[in-house]
């Protein structure tokens, strides 16, 4: 152990244990003592920040510290419940050290230093841990033990030959070393046995002398676990103590003498065992150091830092793959892949900017809408519905040109950007292709089914200045060939605009007026027993022929002619009524009704307070009410759209965030929106069977939201085996289709009964 001569290294080392040694306790040592201790420290290995934290009367209080990061300090010094748990829960974390402190106003010590040098680091902070422990209990480790020694001369002979031989251990073997103390023993105290052993369960063993007596049962006898022994034994007086390094049990030093020592002989061994323990405890560290540095753990931790960093790359790459998916999400139709929504818009600004700048030929827009979609949904079901839609998209694709964009807006509608057309010419090439290509009926359900499309057709103009108007004149001439008999192509004119009192957007209004827009009720069931738990709004629109639209069909027109929040007041006014009449039924059954809501209504403090005004109005309590947002939509909302999510909580209103996973931003706005739940799009639930990413998202999603504390809600479950799937994922709440479709609030009472599940199988 200290074969080898010391090197520069170990020179400041060795300087750095002694200074530890000399240190002063806690209630004495001065912030300049602090400071020098820490800049030796700081020469050996670097230091980010350090703390020695203590109790007092009024609570921790911090002794000493360095850049110690001002919320982390106010944080471990607030209070003292929990506090023994929050520092040893940090030990071992980004480089920090952590050491108890077992006597003494000073409890804890505190240091970070790099991660690379954290075993080095912490066996110099266990000796100082240990000093500051002794100097708390007024021990002085190192220091003569007795007034007495300090003045006799004869004393201070006998430490200087003991501090000669302790001064060999440099350069002499620890058996050597022992020999001469032996030696040196036997002259000073007339000790005539010397010996080293370290006691085990089963076994004991000798380190010095190195053979065995064969008496182990007497030395287990002379020893104690923890504390000094002296025994008499036969005509000798033995001696035991145990001996400590780094804070465990190393061995226990035993002497023989043939009469018993007196008070100070006691004093000096003390002061003996001391020292010895200072100068094993010192090997051992230079030895753990020697191994911490050798070439074998270099090139295991080399191994290590490559098989991270092969990992690192890994999540990197995942991460790019996820982000780029994230980004074309974003922009594209999860079901079709076709551009979306506001990838169309984007394009139509800067096409409309361009034209209005350079002039030359135009574009055209064209309105596309399947004819009888919700009866071809309704006999074949959504997934031949989404089957349709994605066929009709690649047909639609193929009979454009390189610079035209097809995108989805939602439902069945669809809208081409014909790029360099104007007009009836411009846009009959591309029209009579579509016309031609839907002539081939489509195959569903192992069946083929005829489809035919309403189309309208709008071209820019010089007194076109608005992306919106020009959509909006595609839009009235695609219901003019509804009007006419579907399966047609009408070109925006006057007569549209004559017949707009007709539009759908009057037809919606008046809908909305005569109470014709009302809310259906989709139940939301615990995965793992089938209980109700919770019921989704959903609007439905009673047409004057008697047809039942989906919110799907009508939104996205409510969102442009500016009645969505009419629209959603309605709703919202409506289901506090329900809820009324479901109390008898209900008794004390806990439930949530979630609402689904535009961005919009978080835009203003009065926007918000209408809501509300609504629920006091009709006597509705909020703990019933969970309000949904669509996150994409609450991006493009006003900077104040947290206050305002932060008001309706504070009135017990919980938030949900719909359709998560589908935009590019959906993974910070768990933690950038306050909200309680999260509900999963269901373009993932229709795709995960197929698709292991998606599947993969899913079970991420679920991890998040148990992390987070959030409650995960799955939409869009329309088969067994995705019910199955969800439940094998441990995914908590869950609604669909296979379920329970949307039903009327008469048909939802009878199952509000306590007792009352919802079992698909």
């Amino acid at each position: 152990m200290f074969a080898n001569p010391l090197d520069q290294d170990a020179h400041t080392l060795l300087a750095l244990v002694s200074t530890i040694l000399a240190f002063p306790s806690p209630e004495q040592a001065s912030e300049a003592d602090y400071q020098q201790l820490f800049d030796d420290l700081e020469q050996l290995c670097p230091l980010h920040q350090i703390g020695l934290l203590g109790l007092s009367a009024q609570g921790p209080v911090w002794l000493f510290e360095r850049n110690l990061d001002p919320i982390f300090k106010g944080q471990l010094g607030r209070e003292e419940p929990g506090l023994s748990e929050r520092l040893m829960a940090l030990d071992g974390e980004q480089g920090w050290c952590v050491l108890p402190i077992r006597e003494g106003r000073a409890r804890w010590l505190l240091v970070q230093g790099d991660v690379q040098d954290q075993a080095s680091l912490r066996l110099l902070l266990e000796c100082l841990a240990k000093r500051l422990a002794e100097a708390n209990a007024h021990a002085r480790l190192a220091e003569p033990a007795s007034p007495l020694i300090g003045r006799d001369p004869a004393w201070q002979h006998k430490i200087e030959q003991i501090n000669r031989i302790l001064r060999l251990a440099n350069s002499l073997p620890t058996p050597a070393l022992l020999t001469q103390l032996d030696a040196v023993l036997q002259h000073i105290l007339g000790t005539h046995q010397l010996r080293l052993v370290r006691l085990g369960r089963s076994e004991i063993s000798h380190l010095y002398p190195s053979q065995d007596p064969g008496d182990d049962d007497v030395i287990r006898q002379l020893c104690h676990e923890t504390n000094p022994t002296e025994r008499e034994l036969g005509n000798q007086y033995w001696y035991s103590t145990p001996l400590r390094l780094q804070q465990h049990y190393f061995a226990h030093l035993l002497l023989a003498t043939t009469a018993p020592l007196g008070t100070d002989d006691r004093l000096f061994l003390d002061f003996l065992r001391n020292q010895l323990t200072l100068l094993l405890e010192l090997g051992q560290i230079r030895q753990q150091l020697n191994e911490f540095n050798s070439p074998d753990r270099l090139n295991h931790r080399l191994q290590l830092l490559r098989q991270a960093n092969l990992r690192l790359q890994k999540q990197l790459r995942q991460h790019q793959e996820l982000e780029r998916k994230l980004q074309f999400d974003a922009l594209h139709d999860p079901l079709t892949g076709l551009p979306n929504r506001s990838l169309l818009m984007n394009h139509l600004h800067h096409a409309m900017s361009h034209y209005h700048r350079h002039g030359g030929v135009g574009f055209t827009v064209i309105f596309l809408d399947i004819d009888h979609f919700k009866q071809i949904n309704d006999e074949l079901g959504h997934n031949n519905g989404d089957l349709l839609l994605k066929e009709l998209g690649r047909r639609l694709q193929s009979c454009l040109r390189q610079n035209d964009l097809l995108a989805r807006l939602g439902g069945d509608e669809f809208v081409i950007y014909l790029d360099n057309s104007m007009g009836e010419e411009g846009a009959s090439p591309v029209l009579n292709r579509i016309i031609s290509r839907l002539d081939y009926p489509f195959r569903l359900a192992g069946k083929e089914v005829a489809v035919t499309v309403s189309m309208g057709v709008a071209s820019v103009s010089e007194q076109s200045l608005d992306v919106s108007e020009l959509l909006h004149q595609a839009d009235l001439a695609m219901y003019q060939a509804k009007r006419n008999g579907r399966a047609r192509v009408v070109h925006y004119s006057a007569e549209c605009m004559a017949q707009a009192w007709s539009s759908p957007e009057m037809q919606l209004s008046n809908a909305l007026a005569e109470g014709r827009i009302i809310p259906y009720f989709q139940p939301v069931i615990r995965l793992e027993d089938n209980c109700l738990v919770g019921l989704e709004v959903m609007a439905r629109w009673i047409t004057q022929e008697g047809e039942l639209k989906d919110a799907f069909d009508f939104i996205p027109l409510a969102e442009q002619c500016g009645l969505i929040e009419a629209l959603d007041h309605k709703i919202l006014r409506q289901s506090c009524q329900q809820l009324h009449h479901w109390q008898p039924q209900a008794g004390l059954r806990k439930f949530k009704l979630a609402v689904n809501l535009c961005g919009q209504h978080l835009a203003s403090p009065a926007a918000v307070q209408a809501l509300l005004d609504i629920l006091e109005e009709e006597g509705a309590s909020t703990s019933y009410f969970i309000f949904e947002f669509n996150e994409r939509e609450l991006s493009r909302q006003h900077a104040d759209i947290i206050t305002s999510l932060h008001e309706l909580r504070a009135k017990g209103i919980q938030i949900s965030l719909d359709d998560f996973g589908s935009g590019f931003s959906s993974l910070s706005a768990l933690f950038h929106y306050p909200v309680d739940y999260v509900k999963v799009d269901d373009g993932l639930t229709h795709r995960m069977l197929q698709s292991p990413k998606d599947l993969a998202l899913i079970r991420a999603m679920r991890d998040i939201c148990r992390d987070l504390d959030l409650s995960l809600v799955v939409e869009g479950i329309e088969s067994q085996a995705q019910l199955r799937q969800l439940i094998e994922l441990a995914c908590p709440f869950g609604q669909g289709r296979y379920i329970s479709p949307p039903l009327p609030g008469n048909d939802i009472t009878p199952l509000l009964g306590a007792d009352t599940s919802l079992d698909p199988d």
